[in-house]
């Protein structure tokens, strides 16, 4: 493994049983490979570690290198999490790799379908909704967590009433292995025929692996 922990892309087997993850895992697999999570994380885990060991005593702290242990988030970091887990540690918790959007319950009022405005006192904000959108008002004065849920449950009922169903990103979970191995391998320097040679079943040409690069490159931000 690389310093950040990192399967050998040469060896797939490298990657464990890959048939036993769930979404939240396999989310997590793309994320922890962000420049932008990384950054994030190597920057406040410090702090974050030494105010635990402050306020509840190094036994009973988690070390950064520890699976469990989180850094500081903050709402404009736009990856989802709480709190940002060691992107270096595959295999952590499933309960600090909830994305926000995990969780239920909320406060929030709604409309769609309206020519009505929306801003977030409720007053005239000069944008008039038209039949296809939909716009919210949140409480800042509570969990945000709980409204995103709501207002998630409240867009996919109005998108049912108006389009007749959901409409979803389309994903391949039979190709994501293949994805990650791609990513892994060029981030360790492999070249674009080395990449095209993990996907046999594609014309196995250095665009088809630049496609594919691409492909896996925007789960890491759009899973």
């Amino acid at each position: 493994m690389n310093d950040w922990g990192l399967p050998d892309w040469r060896d797939p087997s490298a990657y464990g049983d890959t048939n036993k993850w769930e979404f939240m895992r396999w989310r997590w697999e793309f994320y922890r490979r962000r420049d932008d999570l990384r950054a994030a994380f190597n920057a406040r885990a410090q702090d974050r570690y030494k105010a635990c060991v402050a306020n509840y005593g190094v036994a009973h702290t988690l070390k950064p290198d520890e699976p469990g242990f989180t850094a500081q988030a903050y709402t404009t970091d736009g990856f989802g999490y709480a709190s940002i887990p060691n992107p270096r540690i595959s295999d952590q918790p499933g309960s600090i790799i909830f994305s926000v959007l995990d969780y239920p319950g909320g406060y929030a009022r709604f409309t769609a379908g309206t020519e009505r405005p929306v801003d977030v006192d409720g007053n005239s904000c000069g944008h008039i909704l038209e039949e296809h959108e939909a716009g919210a008002i949140f409480d800042l004065t509570k969990p945000l967590a709980e409204q995103i849920s709501l207002a998630k449950d409240f867009l996919e009922r109005a998108q049912i009433e108006i389009q007749g169903r959901k409409i979803r990103k389309r994903r391949h979970p039979i190709k994501w292995l293949g994805y990650l191995r791609t990513l892994d391998a060029r981030e360790a320097g492999a070249s674009w025929a080395e990449i095209a040679a993990l996907h046999p079943n594609t014309a196995q040409t250095e665009q088809t692996a630049r496609d594919i690069w691409e492909a896996a490159d925007a789960l890491r931000f759009q899973f």
